[in-house]
């Protein structure tokens, strides 16, 4: 993998991530803290922090791959970090401000490029040297300001549909390819059924899930929130992405109010027909037991739209502060390495992941549904705002909560988004 330039922001220095702001003076003071214990290099406990470890099914399986991890001389305990996603970030954010928190660690893309930016992560150039080419090019997620300071734990796919293939083949449908097609669909799917033909996040208080399916429609339709140096939030493909998504709901199709778990959990038991979904949560619909959706059931195509959705991208990182660095190193390299790959490759199901290691022959053949996520994490982009990457967060919520205005009270689409994009700029400078 070659290491290039990346371009980040220099507009918002001050970070909004909770206890970052406080680090440099912490440091100064001789306040620095780790989890860790212990001299460098010289083995002890290893600590490693992922929201994942309390999901159902996969926490096990991902716990139970690496936790027998014990370095290269075998002087190493790896001990678990359990903090629930909902306030995960805000619990790194505070612990790694404070020269404290795990010695590795499991971020999503928008926090990594904050905490990069903090300087508490630390570079990993030199692993990224040493393994080249048998790392893909989901890495370069891990790159941020000319450096590497992560490598892909896994990027989970949005940019797919899902659908009910006995649902579907009840009603005679084929798979939608045009938004058109696709809102014909639903409306056949409720009218015909009495159920909800197709769901999605719509409030602002699912935010960070909101932001990953709402990119589906501004980059399926051709857009995007800036060019790079600029931000073009009221372009037209963005006003016309979220005029489909308002009529989507407006049409009826839709549930309002359902939270993501729920019409998730209506879905694997029969009673949404489609989704705009991830490649984790259809490996869990697929495996949870008693749905009426399994890895046979399980319809995944293109999403409906002229062009390519979004990912979700999780990155495996060390603490800059860690008492233990060349320990976290290692166990980094063998996350990376073989062995790692394919041991956590089982609780991943369908994600892309730092190499090419595919699932195995026997979840394939169970879930055939898994190539086209393999398939669309190809084409898939980021959610962060090219050239305001460390002010991704907060652009998001000034547009989706333009777009949540827009359906709760209506109004004109493109007057809204020039709206939001003024007072971005005045925000951001």
């Amino acid at each position: 993998m070659k290491l290039t330039m990346s371009t980040y922001s220099t507009r918002g220095r001050v970070l909004r991530a909770t206890g970052i702001a406080v680090a440099a003076g912490l440091l100064l003071t001789g306040c620095a803290t780790s989890g860790s214990g212990g001299a460098e290099g010289a083995g002890g406990e290893l600590t490693f922090s992922n929201w994942q470890f309390l999901e159902d099914g996969k926490g096990p399986i991902l716990w139970d791959a690496v936790k027998e991890y014990t370095g290269p001389d075998g002087d190493i305990s790896l001990a678990k970090v359990e903090i629930p996603f909902a306030n995960y970030a805000d619990k790194l954010s505070t612990e790694l401000g404070a020269a404290g928190g795990p010695d590795v660690m499991v971020l999503q893309d928008s926090q990594f490029v904050e905490l990069v930016d903090a300087g508490v992560l630390e570079p990993l150039d030199d692993i990224a040297n040493e393994l080249g080419d048998s790392l893909n090019s989901t890495n370069d997620a891990g790159e941020f300001g000319g450096g590497q300071y992560g490598f892909n734990w896994e990027r989970p796919t949005y940019n797919t549909m899902i659908y009910n293939k006995d649902l579907f083949d009840e009603l005679g449908l084929e798979v939608p390819t045009t938004f058109d097609e696709f809102l014909d669909t639903a409306k056949t799917i409720t009218e015909k059924k009495g159920i909800s033909g197709w769901a999605g996040r719509h409030q602002t208080a699912e935010l960070d899930g909101w932001t990953l399916e709402m990119a589906n429609w501004i980059y399926g339709f051709g857009g995007a929130l800036s060019d790079g140096k600029s931000l073009t939030i009221d372009a037209p493909e963005n006003v016309e992405a979220v005029e489909a998504f308002l009529e989507t709901f407006e049409s009826g199709v839709a549930p309002i109010g359902d939270d993501a778990s729920t019409f998730r959990a209506k879905f694997g038991q029969g009673n949404v027909g489609m989704l705009f979904e991830n490649s984790g949560v259809a490996t869990t619909i697929t495996s949870t037991e008693g749905n009426a959706i399994d890895g046979q059931n399980l319809g995944a195509a293109p999403l409906p739209m002229e062009f390519a959705g979004s990912n979700s991208q999780l990155i495996l990182a060390v603490n800059a502060n860690s008492d233990n660095k060349e320990a976290a190193k290692d166990f980094v390299r063998w996350v990376l390495g073989d062995e790692g790959q394919v041991a956590i490759r089982a609780g991943l199901g369908a994600s892309a992941m730092a190499t090419d290691v595919e699932p195995d022959a026997a979840f394939q053949e169970a879930n055939p549904w898994a190539a086209q996520f393999l398939e669309a994490a190809k084409t898939s982009s980021s959610t962060l705002v090219e050239g305001f990457e460390t002010d991704s967060k907060v652009i998001w919520r000034e547009v989706l909560t333009a777009v949540e205005g827009l359906r709760i009270n209506g109004g004109d689409v493109a007057t809204k988004l020039a709206e939001a994009q003024a007072a971005l700029e005045k925000e951001l400078g």
